[in-house]
């Protein structure tokens, strides 16, 4: 509904917030529930925590962005954002 998903767009901030924390347990946790959110409108920014987390030097952190790509790609081909689902 509506409500939730000008929920999820305002928490949005405080996630991404968690993707530059010092701690890996809290980098990968912001990824996780950033990554759990099922609004289109966000798809974007969420691809975005998963590709910098990629990067990330915890190894920890790399394997929830490597579980994240599972649960984001089946959103991008629903969207029909090819270029993103590759």
């Amino acid at each position: 509904d509506a409500q939730c998903r000008e929920m999820a767009l305002l928490s949005i901030n405080a996630f991404q917030r968690g993707l530059a924390d010092r701690e890996p347990l809290l980098r990968s946790l912001a990824l996780r529930v950033l990554t759990c959110m099922d609004v289109p409108d966000v798809l974007q920014l969420q691809i975005l925590g998963v590709r910098t987390c990629c990067k990330d030097s915890s190894p920890y952190v790399r394997k929830c962005a490597a579980n994240a790509v599972g649960k984001l790609h089946p959103r991008c081909l629903e969207v029909g954002d090819e270029s993103q689902a590759e």
